[in-house]
């Protein structure tokens, strides 16, 4: 248990830590997020309709939070050094560390077609709001670099 909590506190340090904003990165860990979702929801064995609409309602609502934590970031520009800089708030790293408890929370439950299928569609969630989350860093870059 300790050292789920070691793991806990480096990736909340990680996430609060001010970074400077690299436009040409910053869709590395979205592609990423694609795959593997893309990847998972191929492998499995039954695709339905509804699947498909409890897909699209968990992506849409990651694209919210994303939203909501993007405009939450701290975005300035360093004028002593002349880059652009984002920082996350305490409230954005929790909600993101949320949505993945529930995402690991729904796995454990069971094997059944329906919860597979859940955990199919909470993958959405953290896609949704990792890639609007980095659209909003990005809009805040461009009007920050004019």
């Amino acid at each position: 248990m300790s050292s789920y909590l070691v793991v806990l506190l480096v990736i909340i340090l990680i996430m609060l830590r001010e970074k400077k904003v690299r436009p040409t990165r910053l869709w590395i860990i979205p592609i990423l997020l694609i795959w593997i979702t893309s990847t998972s929801i191929l492998s499995s064995d039954n695709l339905t309709p509804k699947n498909f609409i409890l897909y699209f309602i968990c992506l849409t609502i990651g694209i919210g939070i994303g939203i909501w934590r993007g405009k939450l970031e701290k975005v300035r520009v360093n004028h002593e050094r002349g880059i652009v800089t984002t920082q996350s708030t305490l409230a954005g790293v929790i909600l993101f560390l949320g949505i993945l408890l529930l995402r690991v929370l729904a796995e454990n439950w069971g094997k059944e077609h329906a919860v597979i299928a859940l955990t199919n569609a909470l993958m959405f969630i953290p896609l949704g709001s990792v890639c609007a989350r980095r659209y909003i860093i990005y809009k805040s870059y461009k009007q920050l670099t004019g």
